[in-house]
C-alpha cells in the first residue's frame, strides 16, 4: 500500500483513540458509551477506507473489514440480547472491528483477547477487595479501548 492508502485507513483508529479517554471515563461513570462519540467513528472510519479505495487501495480490504464488523456487531448483539453485554459496548466493537480489520484480521482479534484478559483480572481485583460481588455490572468499555490501544499500538510499530 501507498502512504496515502495507509494514512487514510489509520483516519478511524486514530478517532478512536482521540474519543478513547471520555469514552472510558464515561462509561465508568455512567455505564454507557454515548452514541455522540462512538457512531461518528464508524462514518468517519467508512469515509476514510473508501477514500483509501479511491487512491487505490484493494476493495477487498474494505470489503474484508466491514464484513468483519457486521458479523462481530451480530454476535455481539446476540450477547446483548442475552444482557451479557450492553448495546454501547455492542457498538463500540463493531467500529474496533472496523478500524483495525483492514489492516488483517487478527488485529480486532488481538484487540479483544486484551481487552477480556483486562476484564477479567479487573473483575477478579474486584471480588477479591470485595468491591464486587456475582451480579455487579462491570464497565467493560475501558477495557475494550485499553485491548484497541494495544492493538494500534502494535500495528503502528509492525
Amino acid at each position: 500500500m501507498h502512504f496515502a492508502q495507509v494514512a487514510l485507513a489509520w483516519i478511524g483508529p486514530a478517532y478512536l483513540l482521540a474519543v478513547s479517554l471520555p469514552l472510558a471515563i464515561i462509561d465508568i461513570r455512567q455505564r454507557r458509551l454515548p452514541n455522540r462519540l462512538v457512531l461518528p467513528g464508524l462514518a468517519i472510519t467508512l469515509l476514510a477506507h473508501v477514500s483509501a479505495v479511491l487512491f487505490g487501495a484493494e476493495w477487498a480490504r474494505m470489503l474484508t473489514a466491514w464484513l468483519t464488523a457486521t458479523l462481530v456487531f451480530a454476535l455481539a448483539a446476540f450477547a446483548n440480547y442475552f444482557g451479557a453485554l450492553g448495546m454501547g459496548d455492542v457498538k463500540l466493537m463493531a467500529l474496533m472491528t472496523a478500524a483495525l480489520s483492514w489492516f488483517g484480521w487478527q488485529h480486532p482479534l488481538i484487540a479483544f483477547a486484551v481487552a477480556f484478559v483486562l476484564a477479567t483480572v479487573g473483575v477478579l481485583v474486584l471480588f477479591v477487595a470485595r468491591r464486587a460481588k456475582l451480579g455487579s455490572t462491570v464497565a467493560l468499555g475501558p477495557y475494550l479501548l485499553a485491548g484497541f490501544a494495544v492493538a494500534a499500538t502494535g500495528l503502528a510499530w509492525s
